[in-house]
């Protein structure tokens, strides 16, 4: 008998579309004899052709010309078209004080790229396709060394950036802009519920189970007022819980959904198999993909994307837990909750309004803006708190995304009764654990009772990843006090 697990049928609404060195007079002279037999006329359209400045060396001020760079966009970096960057891979592209400035990226593969000038803070539009073209142009004020890189998170860790320098090159790269507006979103909320996740098994016997994922780039809210493009499996995060039976033979079913504009995949590490499935789910835009494996070890096992530039797939936000229970299932409680914790790197700090870009150089030092529970900031408060009433018991699968930071888990005002130290659902558990460590693509399981009534707060203690950064959730447990257990006094005046 087939067994299968089933998200519901997605939001419809309407989806935001993403969519040279100065050079001397005899090469003068020939530059400007190509431009001619061109049929063109003037140094701009002669540095298109050529790929580099026609201007006299030195800062040229007032007598500022205009030069054209041209680079093929490629995930192993931008490649110089034309000129003496023919050929050269994030070739440096060097022009003087005062000239207008065109960049043109041209595509060279089906995936998306743009090209930003960093500290001028102008970049191109986007190009997906191969030779589909954009360029920026701006004016060479400030004297420099720049960066140039590709936008798309992972792309400027995967090679894709070079330097502009401006005149002498001595200088930095200037102040930090105000972010785009907020953008309309394709998800209310992107945090998957803490309830959503399927119920104990109940079977002593092994099947076939069908699981069925999908990748969506959607914009949502990081926290009210400021938005943010996530990388999700089926428009959540985490993605899907999943729960098998240890020895059952689970399918994936794997869709990459039309209008993405990258290539995902999915990486379980509960698979024996190339890639925990991620070499045979490498699926582009609108494509579909399948493995099957055989579920050979119980445990709380993490999966996540496993797509170039893994770390940053991870950080946009393509993680989630799949359970295989060992026979016989774990200890029965009364509730059961789904949390992960991870990292998102953006452009500015906590708590700007607006439309936050991903950072790649914060995720490379290890710097998050934003550690988070199920996506967002503060997401399990408010409506969207764990809730149980006194004497219930609480289990909660814990799973760290990462891509870099071990989570410090702890529950203020709580004692895990059990731990199931790193997933391991074989091994007695831990007990009367107060924090407990889950590393980068790692789970826990931690059990316990809750005796009195009261507002408790999930952390990574860790605490400024709470407090400022928004890895902080609420449990509520309703009920009758117990003064045997806890009974607080009032401070009457006083004070410091």
């Amino acid at each position: 008998m087939a067994m299968e697990q089933r998200e519901p049928p997605r939001d419809d609404a309407a989806r935001a579309m993403r969519g040279p060195r100065p050079i001397g007079k005899t090469a003068l002279a020939a530059a400007i004899m190509a431009a001619l037999l061109l049929g063109v006329v003037g140094g701009a359209a002669a540095g298109y052709y050529m790929g580099l400045s026609l201007a006299p060396p030195g800062d040229r001020g007032p007598t500022a010309g205009e030069v054209t760079f041209t680079l093929r966009a490629k995930l192993t970096g931008y490649e110089g078209i034309g000129g003496t960057i023919d050929g050269v891979r994030n070739p440096t592209l060097q022009v003087n004080l005062g000239d207008t400035v065109t960049i043109i990226i041209v595509g060279g593969e089906r995936l998306q790229h743009d090209l930003r000038v960093e500290g001028y803070n102008v970049k191109t539009d986007y190009v997906q396709n191969v030779d589909e073209r954009a360029q920026v142009t701006f004016v060479a004020d400030t004297v420099g060394t720049f960066a140039y890189f590709c936008t798309v998170p992972g792309h400027r860790q995967a090679g894709m950036e070079g330097r502009l320098i401006v005149g002498s090159g001595q200088g930095g790269n200037g102040t930090l802009p105000p972010p785009g507006p907020a953008q309309p979103v394709d998800v209310g909320y992107i945090a998957r519920s803490p309830t959503d996740l399927p119920p104990p098994l109940q079977r002593n016997n092994t099947t076939t189970v069908h699981i069925y994922m999908e990748a969506r780039e959607v914009i949502a809210e990081i926290e009210p007022g400021t938005t943010f493009m996530y990388w999700t499996f089926n428009g959540t995060v985490p993605g899907p819980f999943f729960r098998v039976r240890v020895n059952d033979t689970v399918v994936v079913h794997f869709r990459n959904d039309a209008s993405s504009m990258m290539t995902h995949s999915v990486d379980f590490h509960a698979v024996t198999g190339p890639g925990g499935g991620a070499v045979s789910t490498q699926t582009a835009p609108g494509g579909n993909s399948s493995f099957r494996f055989k579920a050979l070890n119980p445990g709380l096992f993490v999966y996540h994307c496993a797509s170039p530039h893994i770390p940053s797939h991870i950080a946009m936000g393509m993680y989630g837990l799949i359970l295989v229970e060992p026979e016989g299932g774990l200890p029965p409680v009364d509730h059961e909750f789904y949390v992960m914790q991870g990292e998102l790197y953006t452009r500015w700090p906590v708590h700007t309004e607006g439309h936050q870009e991903f950072d790649g150089e914060k995720m490379v030092a290890e710097e998050p803006t934003y550690v988070v529970f199920n996506g967002r900031y503060q997401a399990l408060t408010g409506n969207w708190s764990l809730r149980a009433n006194v004497n219930e018991t609480v289990r909660i699968f814990f799973g760290v995304g990462g891509p870099n930071l071990i989570s410090s888990f702890h529950v203020i005002g709580e004692i895990f009764d059990r731990v199931y130290l790193m997933g391991d659902v074989v091994s007695p558990p831990q007990q009367s654990v107060q924090t407990t460590l889950i590393a980068p693509g790692g789970a826990a399981i931690v059990d316990f009772k809750v005796q009195v009534p009261g507002t408790f707060i999930l952390v990574d203690h860790a605490l400024t990843r709470a407090i400022d950064k928004g890895a902080l959730g609420i449990l509520v447990v309703a009920g009758s006090s117990n003064p045997e257990v806890y009974q607080g006094t009032r401070s009457e005046g006083g004070g410091h």
